[in-house]
C-alpha cells in the first residue's frame, strides 16, 4: 500500500509532515546583548551581565536555518555589539528581513565608524515630544535630539523602513497628542505603541508607569487620528505576550505574566522544532502581522 495513503487512512501523520504543515515563524526577537547605555525603569529586556559572546556565531547560524521571516536585533542596546552589521548581513544573505531596535543615541556614531548597514528596517525608541518627557521615561542619559536625528536619517534612507516605537505609560500619556503631531511630520512607515508592561526582573517602575488597558486603547485611538496618515500598530499588554525571543545564551523565551517562560534552547534543538511544539503560535502570528509592511 502507498505509505501516504496508509497514513491518511489510519489518521497517522509523520513528524516530517507535521513540520511541513506548521506555519513558519513570523519573527524572532534576538536579545543580542544584555548591555545598554541607558537604564530605563520600564525595561523588560535581559538583566545586564556578562554576555556569552562566543555563542553569537552559533545563534546566528540557528536563526539562519530557521523558518523565521524576520529577525529583530534588540536587547539591551544592540549597537553596543561591534559585529552587529556582520550578523545582520549574514541573515540578509539568507533572505531574511532584519530589524534593528535602538534608542538611537549611537546610530550616527556607529555609522561614522563604518557600521555595515544591513537592516531592512530600523526602529527608533521615542517616548516624548520634548526632552523633558523623553528623559522622564528613559532617564538622564536619554537624548531626544539624537533619537530624532537618527529617525530622520533613516526616513531619508532609500530601501530602509523606519519604525518608531513608543512605550505608553502614566508618565507620558499626557504628551501623546504632541508626540502624535511629531509623528505626523516625521512620517515613519509604522508607529508602534506599546502599553507599559511590568514584565521583567529589572522593571522597577511599576508604580509610576502602570496604565490600564482601557486607558491605553483610548490614548492610542486619539493619537492615531492626530498622526494620520501614519500607520499605527498598537500592542496592549496582553498582545505583547505574542513574541518569540532568543536571549544571549540561546534560550528561547515567550512572555508570560510578569516574567518569561523558557521553551528550550536553539543551540540544543532546532528553533522550528521548539516552535512547532508551542501551543500559542497563533498569538505570536497575530502580534506580528504589522511586519507585513516589509513585504
Amino acid at each position: 500500500m502507498n505509505p501516504g495513503r496508509a497514513a491518511a487512512e489510519t489518521g497517522a501523520t509523520s513528524s516530517a509532515e507535521c513540520v511541513a504543515r506548521a506555519p513558519s515563524i513570523p519573527s524572532v526577537d534576538w536579545w543580542i546583548t544584555s548591555r545598554c547605555n541607558l537604564a530605563c525603569d520600564f525595561c523588560y529586556g535581559p538583566v545586564p551581565g556578562r554576555d556569552p559572546v562566543e555563542l553569537r556565531d552559533q545563534i546566528v547560524e540557528a536563526l539562519a536555518v530557521s523558518s523565521a521571516s524576520v529577525v529583530t536585533f534588540c536587547g539591551g542596546e544592540p549597537l553596543l555589539v561591534r559585529k552587529i552589521g556582520d550578523y545582520a548581513s549574514a541573515l540578509r544573505d539568507g533572505s531574511k528581513s532584519t530589524v534593528l531596535n535602538t534608542n538611537g543615541i549611537l546610530l550616527r556614531k556607529r555609522l561614522d565608524q563604518g557600521l555595515k548597514f544591513a537592516f531592512t528596517m530600523v526602529g527608533i525608541s521615542i517616548e516624548g515630544s520634548t526632552q523633558e518627557v523623553h528623559g522622564a521615561m528613559r532617564g538622564p542619559g536619554a537624548d531626544l535630539a539624537e533619537a530624532l536625528d537618527a529617525a530622520r536619517f533613516i526616513a531619508d534612507s532609500p530601501q530602509v523602513s523606519l519604525k518608531v516605537g513608543t512605550v505608553v505609560s502614566s508618565v507620558n500619556r499626557h504628551d501623546l497628542p504632541s508626540l502624535a503631531r511629531v509623528m505626523h511630520g516625521l512620517r515613519p512607515d509604522i508607529w508602534r505603541l506599546y502599553q507599559y508592561s511590568s514584565r521583567g526582573p529589572q522593571n522597577s517602575g511599576q508604580r509610576r508607569h502602570r496604565l490600564s488597558e482601557a486607558a491605553f486603547q483610548e490614548i492610542v485611538d486619539d493619537a492615531s487620528l492626530l498622526a494620520s496618515p501614519v500607520s499605527v500598530a498598537r500592542s496592549s499588554e496582553s498582545e505583547t505576550q505574542g513574541c518569540l525571543i532568543v536571549d544571549p545564551q540561546g534560550n528561547v523565551l515567550q512572555p508570560s505574566g510578569d516574567n518569561y517562560i523558557r521553551l528550550g534552547n536553539c543551540l540544543d534543538e532546532p528553533l522550528d522544532e521548539i516552535w512547532n511544539k508551542l501551543p500559542a503560535r497563533s498569538a505570536i502570528i497575530d502580534n506580528k502581522r504589522w511586519l507585513s509592511i516589509l513585504n
